[in-house]
């Protein structure tokens, strides 16, 4: 038995161990939460149900995290309305929600900035395992007013309660788990503990997942890709190349880490520190770094082990609140996070590239509520991101980027209607940490207006405008060099101006009745929109280094992308509903529906923006009666054709998928056993989303089976 296996039955084992002794009780915490009446902390200051909010929201807790559970942020969130991911392999995926990702997409942990790399490349995982998180909130749209304006696309805040701001219901409580998966022989086992003493509150966590190569149905490399290879073959008089189908090589993961939480808990506030750490190692999928182009075969450049990553983050939180009034407001919160990120991209035994980011994210909130109506929260955010790489393929220099920020928003309600809005002044400063030592300072102004009416007990409709501007980072500020996992040679351009959006959303609910749901339509119009665009030109490495030449014929070397500025526009819709054809007694049965569209396009020269989210639709049903749940979904991906200049299309596809889940209650012991199988139809799927959409599908056929039990 292995290392990582022997740890996992040992990480169960001590939670049995530590329940022999507890008192009989039933734990209520991961019961299902009604449809639309989930809370939301990271939309506004103060938390609103989601059918209280003008933005569109997703929240994804209990049972359905349990059941969707990935290996990567972005493959757990997928499927959610408006999201889709940047999957480059099993090791890295960061979301993507209606076509916008990278800087435009806050990934937050607790509320606070992830403080890695993730942002600067799709091979760079997001520092932070799915496993032991307790909810995941997305607000869909621009949420700049609380966290800056590359927030313009959305939020994803992952809440992990690693410190407590009350105490816990029982001095003593855990919750542990055992899960093996087949598409990738993986086996992932974790535990938390929560406990009290007096006035005192701790956490401790701990997670191993463990993987192989993950298994695909056919070839990883797809059609159009084989057949450009067999005929440049030919035309060389050559052999065609042997293709690899049934696996991705070299897609192996293994991620590990834990936490610690202290917390005071007092009769006016808390105030609570935690450290964590996470190491990840993944191996980057075959044919991502390699220089050559669509239609080329690629030789790694790396040999046959080819590219792993070596992940480490150590962070830091402290957070605390008061919660009653003092002054003129009604309480205080405050949260500050550090953390000192590391990864090297390791080529066989030598290190390639090594990336740092050493840095910090905090911010203080300000309450207020009057006997008028009128009730809001200002603020101060403050953060800085020390970020380095070294290596052959460091195509970023060495930079410093430091923000503040002053935020405001005010809530009232007038009659059956709820006015919310807000303003937000930010300033970047970036400082280049090389010889140049050139840098540059940007100020951006972010304003919200949003309405909320009630349309009775059931309905309500809310609509939101806002403007938002947002900076250029380093990266397309001043990037020179091959980045080999987007195949490109990247050029910055300091001379970019503010980014500037002005979004609309509206959004129709229903929270109560037979039918359940929301609709929303939104548009997004960007002036200035930045992003990289093909100059026809290619990069090639010769003896004194890389060379431009502007023969985009020649199939050497590596295509020249330039980051430039156009003016752009998305619009799109999402949707999704619950009809509930049976609730009483101990038993339910609810048909479910949700389907999403988006569409970006350079108004400019009306080229299509590169891989945006091709329209999707699915169908469920779910059936629970006591103990036993059931489920099914039947997910259409819709082929894509509108593609930038460049870009390859994608087919369609569809996705079946399909669990089980039995509670066992057992004195003190909660057991959930539960069964899923996903692309059960053992489906080829290749997401657009991804740069590795020609050499790296989504997995095939998986069944995971598991057990958590909680005490």
């Amino acid at each position: 038995m292995s290392l990582s296996r022997q740890s996992s039955f040992y990480l169960l084992g001590a939670a049995l161990a530590a329940a022999q002794a507890l008192p009989p009780t039933h734990d209520h915490r991961h019961d299902e939460p009604v449809a639309l009446e989930n809370l939301v902390v990271t939309a506004t200051p103060y938390g609103r149900n989601q059918a209280d909010l003008a933005q569109p929201t997703s929240v994804l807790a209990g049972r359905e995290l349990n059941l969707r559970q990935a290996p990567t942020l972005g493959e757990l969130l997928a499927g959610q309305p408006g999201v889709s991911s940047t999957y480059f392999g099993p090791g890295a995926s960061r979301p993507v929600i209606r076509g916008l990702g990278g800087d435009r997409l806050r990934v937050l942990e607790n509320g606070l900035g992830a403080i890695d790399a993730s942002a600067t490349s799709p091979d760079h995982a997001v520092s932070l395992d799915p496993l032991l998180i307790e909810r995941v909130e997305v607000v869909r749209g621009p949420s700049a007013l609380l966290y800056g304006g590359n927030a313009v696309g959305g939020v994803v805040n992952v809440i992990t309660h690693r410190i407590h701001s009350a105490l816990p219901d029982r001095p003593f409580q855990a919750r542990a788990e055992v899960r093996t998966g087949s598409a990738d022989d993986s086996l992932t086992s974790g535990v938390v503990l929560d406990g009290a003493a007096g006035r005192i509150a701790w956490h401790v966590d701990g997670y191993v997942r463990d993987t192989g190569d993950v298994a695909i149905p056919g070839f990883a490399e797809s059609a159009r890709r084989r057949a450009a290879e067999t005929a440049e073959a030919a035309e060389h008089g050559e052999e065609a190349p042997a293709e690899i189908a049934g696996h991705i090589p070299n897609t192996a993961l293994r991620n590990d880490g834990g936490a610690f939480g202290l917390s005071f808990i007092g009769e006016r506030g808390f105030v609570g520190l935690a450290y964590s750490g996470h190491n990840s190692r993944y191996g980057v999928p075959a044919g991502a770094h390699e220089h050559a182009d669509e239609g080329e075969p690629a030789e790694s450049d790396h040999g046959d082990e080819g590219v792993r990553i070596d992940l480490r983050q150590r962070r830091l939180d402290l957070e605390g609140a008061i919660t009653e009034s003092f002054g003129p407001f009604s309480g205080a919160r405050f949260k500050l996070g550090t953390a000192r990120y590391r990864h090297a991209e390791l080529e066989g035994d030598a290190i390639g590239t090594v990336f740092h980011n050493r840095g910090y994210d905090g911010r203080l909130e300000l309450m207020h509520g009057t006997a008028g109506g009128l009730a809001g929260a200002f603020g101060w955010q403050g953060g800085r991101s020390d970020f380095d790489a070294a290596g052959d393929e460091a195509f970023v220099p060495p930079s410093r980027t430091d923000t503040q920020a002053l935020f405001l928003l005010e809530e009232t309600t007038i009659g059956t209607g709820t006015w919310q809005f807000g303003a937000r002044y930010e300033l970047q400063e970036i400082e280049r940490r090389d010889v140049s030592g050139v840098g540059r300072d940007d100020g951006q102004v972010n304003l919200s207006l949003g309405y909320l009416h009630r349309l009775g007990d059931a309905w309500t409709l809310g609509a939101s405008l806002a403007r938002t501007e947002r900076a250029p980072n380093a990266q397309e500020l001043y990037a020179d060099g091959p980045h080999v996992a987007t195949n490109a040679y990247e050029i910055g351009d300091p001379t970019l101006g503010t980014e500037a959006s002005v979004a609309f959303d509206v959004t129709l609910r229903r929270r109560t009745g037979l039918v359940t749901g929301a609709l929303t339509l939104f548009t997004n119009h960007f002036d200035g929109f930045i992003f990289e665009r093909p100059t026809g030109e290619r990069a090639e490495e010769g003896a004194a280094g890389w060379e431009i030449h502007g023969d985009a014929d020649d199939d050497h070397g590596i295509a020249v992308y330039r980051f430039v500025q156009r003016d752009a526009r998305f619009v799109g819709a999402e949707a999704e509903a619950i009809v509930h054809l049976h609730e009483g007694g101990d038993g339910q049965l609810d048909l479910i529906f949700g389907a999403d569209l988006v569409r970006g396009r350079n108004r400019t020269d009306g080229a299509d923006l590169p891989r945006i989210t091709p329209m999707r639709v699915k169908t469920g049903v779910a059936w629970r009666r006591g103990a036993l749940a059931l489920g099914a979904e039947v997910q259409f991906v819709a082929r894509q054709k509108r593609t930038a200049p460049g870009e390859t299309p994608t087919a369609a596809y569809d996705l079946i998928s399909a669990y089980a889940n039995y509670r066992l209650t057992s004195g003190p012991l909660n057991w959930d056993l539960f069964i899923r199988g996903a692309n059960l139809g053992d489906r080829e799927a290749r997401l657009h989303t991804s740069f590795l959409k020609d050499v790296a599908p989504l997995p095939g056929r998986d069944v995971t089976v598991g057990a958590r039990l909680t005490f």
